[in-house]
């Protein structure tokens, strides 16, 4: 049997959306305050289709076709990105829309338990290194946004944008053992 892993699509997706959001968190490549303001709907559609739609298809993919994981790791991994994707969408929705920005921290404090029982899961499976320590800088960044959100504070923001910068690169072992390499 060759499988297709869709995982690639979701990795990728992950990756290109903390990369994007983590530049911005650090201020590289804007100039000033009228940036900020184009920069919305920019950052919304990276979320959207980056870091919700393709996750959300690579969800569906592992939860609806043999892939050649287990069925039980194909749940697993399957909630992880069901999870972060709608994140996303909710990101997304956030940046076409602006609302209240608190709920929107409540949101993240959210993710943030989600993120810790993913966390503890991917441990007690022996998955460290990558899927676990990508899952604890996840955390780590859920735990720090609520902060940057609810009192914006530039050190919080930049630490956010390293963080985001550093779950990427953590995420290309996932990468690559998902396309074969």
């Amino acid at each position: 049997m060759n499988a297709v892993n869709p995982e690639a699509i979701g990795v990728f997706g992950l990756m290109v959306t903390v990369w994007v959001f983590g530049l911005e968190q650090l201020g590289l490549g804007i100039n000033g305050e009228t940036d900020h303001a184009k920069l919305g709907k920019n950052l919304a559609n990276v979320a959207l289709w980056f870091g919700g739609i393709a996750q959300i298809f690579t969800a569906l993919s592992l939860y609806l076709f043999d892939v050649g994981l287990p069925a039980e790791t194909r749940i697993f991994i399957g909630t992880i990105f069901a999870t972060y994707g709608l994140f996303w969408v909710v990101v997304a929705m956030h940046f076409y829309n602006p609302g209240d920005k608190k709920v929107y921290a409540h949101f993240f404090i959210g993710i943030f338990f989600m993120t810790a029982v993913f966390s503890y899961k991917a441990f007690l499976l022996g998955k460290i290194w990558p899927l676990g320590t990508v899952l604890v800088l996840i955390n780590v960044l859920t735990f720090l946004l609520p902060f940057a959100w609810y009192k914006p504070n530039a050190v919080i923001t930049k630490i956010c944008g390293a963080t985001n910068i550093a779950i990427g690169l953590c995420a290309l072992p996932l990468l690559f053992h998902a396309i074969g390499l």
